[in-house]
Parts: C-alpha cells; structure tokens; sequence
C-alpha cells in the first residue's frame, strides 16, 4: 500500500509540474496560475462579440476577444501591474513546460507599452499565443517595473486551456461580417417599378436585421426611400413610402422595437444620379438607413 501510495504522489507531482513553464531568472518577479488555478472561460459569445478570459493570480485577468466586422480583429489585452511609468517595450515569448527541459523559449516579438494602458497584441501575434497554448507552451511576456530597476513576468497557462479555446473557436465562426460602423449608413436598392430589393441589397439588409437584433444600443432607425422619374410623381411618392414601410416592417419581424424606426417616402425628390440612362435610375430607385446611437 505504501509502495502504491507513493507511486500515485510521484505521478500527481509529475503531472503539476508538467503544466508549469520552465522557470525565469531570478531577480524577475514571476505570475502564472498553477494547474489547480488555471482556467480559461468564454465569457462572452454572440454574433457580435467573442471574448476568453483567462485569471492569473495576485495578478489580474488576460483577455482575448474578437468583435462583429468586415476585417478579422483579434486582439490580446492584459492590464498591466506595476506597468512602466513612461513608454517602453516588452518581450513576449513561448515559454516550455519543465517536462520539456531540452526546448528553449522562443521569441514572439516585442509589444509597445504606454503608461495606464493595457499591453496589447493584435491578428497574427494574437493567433500565435493561442497556437502556443494550445501546443502546452506558455505564452510569457516580460516587461520593467514602474521604477525601471526590476522586471515583471507573466505568464498564460496552457492547463485547462482546450475547451475553452475550442468554444472561443466556434464563436468566432459565428460573428456577423459587419460592424455598427458598417452598418450606420447604408445605401439599399430596388428592382425597376418593384418594391423587392436586389440580391445584394437584400442581403445586406440580412445582416442589418441579424446585427440589430444582437445589439438593442441604437436610439434610432431613420428610413428615407426614393424612386427614379419613371412613372408619375404622385405614384412614385406612394412607391417610396411602400417601400420604406416595407424595411420597418422587416425590422420590427427582427425583434427592433417600432417606437424607434421614422419612415419617409420622398418619391422622386433628391435624385443622385441621371435619370436618362438605365444605370441612373437604378442609383435613384433606393432607400437610405441612418442608424443612431
């Protein structure tokens, strides 16, 4: 029994030891969650937002996230303690685990620190430290204390890293294409003497219905809907305000709150374009969002 006992203490021991990095030089003040402390929560997950966090001990809380966008945006963030009192650079490297004695730290480049800022990596550099955690590496950044005289690690634990970043994963793959900004202005166009959209703009006014219903932080929707010259001035008032009617419409199906959503019809008024050309009428035959916050 005591020959079982001890075998099962050598494995415990083994099994900490292999989720803790290789040590640092001493002299640097050193954070990191152990095994037992290490967790990685998606805290938030929704078609506009992805956000994992990560608590480091007597330290503070790593946060990677992503938002709704047409752009990927990936971003590292970590406030900073004991951060520089001027601005100056930190390194950031791939740190192995203890079990891994013949491997080295290898560099992940270097991040601009401000005072009263929180360090950030961005995109590529982001993806990196999560491919190294997800390898059991941990990501370890290094940096001067206020004072200049001593240096801070901080170091990302790989333990209990893998459900959280597979769900971090697949909220991502679900943030819409757009963001508010995108979206606040937008121009939709009609077939010729219909109320029914084009593909794109149909489309496009998906996306504004799927955003909107994720973010209830606007104060107003203000719908004006055009038309060309093509068939008589008091037809095409009436045309403008059937199709401005029409998108509250879609938008109130979404969940938006009618209260919120002005329609305005102003027919053949305001023209952008020619109206003897095809083309022309096409650009007039429209209906603008202005989306407020």
């Amino acid at each position: 029994m005591l020959s079982k006992s001890l075998h099962i203490t050598a494995v415990a021991a083994l099994v900490i030891l292999a989720a803790q990095p290789a040590p640092v030089d001493a002299g640097v003040r050193y954070y990191a969650a152990s095994l037992g402390q290490s967790q990685w929560q998606v805290t938030a997950s929704n078609p506009l937002q992805c956000r994992l966090e990560h608590h480091i001990p007597h330290y503070g809380v790593a946060v990677f996230s992503a938002r709704a966008s047409r752009k990927e945006n990936l971003q590292f963030a970590m406030a900073l303690k004991d951060g520089p009192s001027q601005r100056t650079v930190a390194t950031l490297a791939s740190v192995p685990p203890v079990w891994q004695p013949g491997l080295k730290a290898e560099p992940l480049g270097q991040v601009s620190l401000y005072p009263r800022y929180p360090a950030e990596v961005t995109d590529d550099r982001a993806w990196d430290m999560l491919s190294e955690l997800d390898a059991g590496r941990f990501p370890t950044l290094t940096y001067p204390d206020r004072l200049g005289r001593n240096k801070v690690s901080v170091a990302l634990s790989s333990g209990n890293f893998k459900k959280g970043y597979e769900d971090f994963v697949s909220c991502l793959g679900g943030l819409l294409p757009v963001s508010f900004e995108d979206i606040s202005f937008s121009v939709l166009n009609y077939k010729k003497n219909s109320s029914s959209l084009t593909e794109e703009s149909l489309a496009r006014l998906d996306l504004i219905g799927q955003y909107l219903a994720n973010d209830n932080h606007f104060s107003s929707i203000d719908i004006a809907a055009y038309s060309d010259s093509y068939g008589g001035r008091w037809a095409n008032e009436e045309l403008s305000k059937k199709r401005a009617k029409a998108i509250k419409e879609y938008l109130v199906g979404k969940g938006l709150p009618a209260d919120r959503i002005s329609t305005e019809g102003y027919g053949e008024k305001r023209h952008i374009a020619s109206n003897n050309t095809e083309e022309g009428r096409a650009l007039n035959r429209r209906v603008v969002l202005q989306i407020k916050r």
